[in-house]
């Protein structure tokens, strides 16, 4: 096993130990809506209890998507920082990196994606519309750059908390 695989391995958690939400997400509809809709802001198709991508046929019902929900009220259900001196000359192919990833999990997932990005020189926060997309950032920042990353949920918050760190004296 590389050096690479053997951090990757350390900081995996097995599916029956991962953190789980605390509190129900009011963002989620409980049950699912008769017949097919379609989010007016973004303009992904709810049908058959999932939200995807396909082309919609004809006239549909409104119904406002999740993440667009989270976005327009700025409630965001994952939060990943990363800090350390590591992204004072890497910023441009962090950020490449974490948009890249994005736009894989939306294509897949369309309640997936980034909210919002604050950069200062040694720390960036990402906030997305999904616990799932933390992870994801998570696992490739691990992947591309090492550095370690803990993941967590804190009582009764309904967000996913991560955090990567890394100093360049590795």
């Amino acid at each position: 096993m590389t050096a690479i695989q053997t951090r990757l391995k350390r900081n995996q958690m097995r599916r029956d130990k991962q953190p789980q939400s605390h509190i129900y997400d009011s963002y989620r509809s409980r049950g699912r809506s008769a017949g097919a809709s379609r989010c007016p802001d973004c303009g992904a198709i709810y049908d058959d209890g999932r939200w995807t991508w396909r082309i919609s046929a004809g006239q549909m019902h409104q119904l406002q998507c999740p993440a667009c929900k989270r976005i327009h009220e700025q409630a965001p259900a994952g939060e990943i920082t990363f800090d350390g001196d590591y992204l004072l000359n890497r910023a441009d192919e962090v950020l490449a990196l974490l948009h890249h990833q994005a736009d894989g999990e939306k294509q897949e997932h369309p309640l997936e994606r980034i909210m919002d990005i604050q950069q200062q020189p040694e720390h960036i926060v990402v906030q997305t519309t999904g616990p799932h997309l933390v992870r994801r950032l998570g696992a490739a920042m691990l992947h591309a750059h090492q550095g370690e990353l803990e993941i967590s949920y804190r009582d009764n918050e309904g967000l996913l908390r991560a955090h990567w760190v890394r100093s360049s004296a590795r």
